[in-house]
């Protein structure tokens, strides 16, 4: 075993003495349920034992109870894996059936570190490697992250997808010749990823774009069904979108957006074909006190005028609100640490919704230096493409890496917008996977300026002749 490998099996060993502080050893850290959890844990018929503990603790236990399922809010989602395994698992440390909350952390922990290990491994050849691992253990292990672990969301299946296919896509970059195994792997992930949840969707239409693009470098002719596989994942999940979700989050949009950035509110309801008496309701969202959402169901004005497509259609003719609204969104766009969600158990003996304060690095330079340059990393993602355009013409040899990183810059602007104008409620726990794709352009960028060439790198001659 080399030093680099070496460094490698230390930096996953402090990732995993860091987790399983936080997670494990009380008062272990969690996220509180937001009322999504049992979109995934009710498809497996449990719900929590206390059902008191909402936002402002974290539930420690979960028993078998059917009735507590909601259909008409559940989605197939990848994050069924891990819980499936969990609930496997527990059937085995369990004495009396009940499901702890650290069962189904263990197996996002496991999963985690694994994914972990790929990516420290494909980029073990870089010179600048040693110090991108640090950075990525102090990021992936800030309690920002690692507190949903703990949770039943399924931002968890989001992140562990993502690592694995920015791993996949490295190793594809590297490779001098790129096997059917990693072709197969990489459209595995992105599958995977494209299915943990309705916001991942859009960013599936980029991976066929990128699958079409890995047949051009490796002409295999199994190659040509990747794209139709992401293709055919990212149509099942927006079709399997249940109409509440849709609604709701169209009605948050509607009056938790629009309306209140409005500088004439009844202006833009004639625009959207709506009375302007609905200005009212500006401020409310599905959910909230005063909210209309239920009786707009049953009138069917949701779903009909108030609805995605009539959103859309409105930013269209618009554009400078999503200027607007993405200035909303700046203030707390970087944050890492949800809304209103307490991250311990009620019996760790902290007031309610208490987040911890322990490995918060990363999280503090996302609030107090991401956040001051709010404005320039959003015309920079903008401008993305054209500079990968110019890098890819004047570095040659480095073309697969350039085409990747403008591919994750892309992707990294598109699950912003997909969270600022998808919905208006829970507004950080929606932009988690952008902080997360933005973490591994950072990393990934300044990897690249320290160290543009790696060392014995097989595709440092041969990656130009296959991409021209």
């Amino acid at each position: 075993m080399d030093q680099r490998q070496k460094l490698a099996c230390i930096v996953i060993g402090v990732a995993a003495a860091i987790l399983i502080y936080q997670l494990f050893i009380p008062p272990i850290v969690g996220l509180a349920d937001q009322g999504d959890f049992a979109r995934i844990i009710g498809t497996f018929g449990y719900a929590p034992q206390d059902r008191s503990a909402t936002i402002a603790f974290v539930a420690e236990k979960y028993v078998p109870d059917q009735a507590a399922r909601k259909p008409e809010w559940e989605q197939p989602s990848s994050e069924y894996l891990f819980v499936a395994c969990a609930i496997l698992l527990n059937k085995v440390v369990s004495r009396d059936g009940r499901l702890d909350i650290v069962v189904i952390g263990a197996v996002h922990a496991l999963a985690f570190l694994a994914a972990f290990a790929r990516l420290l491994f494909v980029t073990k050849q870089y010179r600048a490697s040693p110090f991108l691992w640090i950075i990525a253990l102090v990021a992936l292990t800030d309690v920002g992250y690692a507190a949903y672990w703990n949770s039943l969301y399924a931002e968890p299946a989001s992140c562990i997808f993502f690592l694995l296919l920015a791993a996949e896509s490295i190793a594809i970059s590297d490779s001098g010749l790129v096997s059917p195994r990693q072709i197969a792997l990489w459209t595995l992930w992105a599958i995977l990823f494209v299915m943990a949840k309705a916001q991942n969707a859009p960013l599936g239409f980029l991976l066929t774009l990128l699958s079409v693009r890995l047949f051009w470098w490796t002409k295999y002719r199994g190659t040509v069904l990747c794209p139709v596989l992401i293709a055919a994942a990212t149509l099942f999940n927006i079709l399997t979108i249940p109409p509440r979700v849709q609604w709701a989050d169209a009605y948050n949009h509607m009056f938790l957006a629009i309306l209140p950035e409005s500088r004439n509110p009844s202006a833009d309801l004639k625009a959207l074909g709506l009375e302007p008496a609905l200005a009212k309701y500006s401020g409310t969202g599905a959910w909230s006190p005063g909210s209309a959402f239920h009786d707009m169901v049953e009138s069917g004005l949701i779903g009909k005028e108030i609805a995605h497509a009539a959103i859309a259609r409105f930013y269209l003719r618009h554009p400078t609100r999503i200027w607007r609204h993405a200035k909303t969104l700046l203030p707390i766009a970087f944050s890492l640490r949800p809304e209103w969600c307490g991250n311990f158990e009620r019996n760790a003996g902290r007031p309610p919704g208490a987040r911890s304060t322990a490995f918060t690095l990363w999280s503090g330079f996302h609030e107090h230096v991401l956040r001051r340059l709010g404005k320039l990393i959003l015309i920079l993602l903008c401008l993305s493409p054209a500079i990968a355009a110019i890098a890819w013409i004047r570095l040659p040899e480095q073309r697969r890496h350039v085409e990747l990183l403008a591919l994750l810059s892309i992707c990294c602007l598109t699950a912003f917008l997909v969270a600022a104008l998808g919905d208006a409620w829970d507004n950080v726990k929606h932009l988690f996977l952008f902080n997360l794709m933005l973490d591994t352009c950072l990393i990934l960028v300044t990897g690249f300026i320290i160290s543009p060439k790696s060392r014995g790198s097989p595709s440092s001659n041969v990656t130009h002749t296959n991409d021209d």
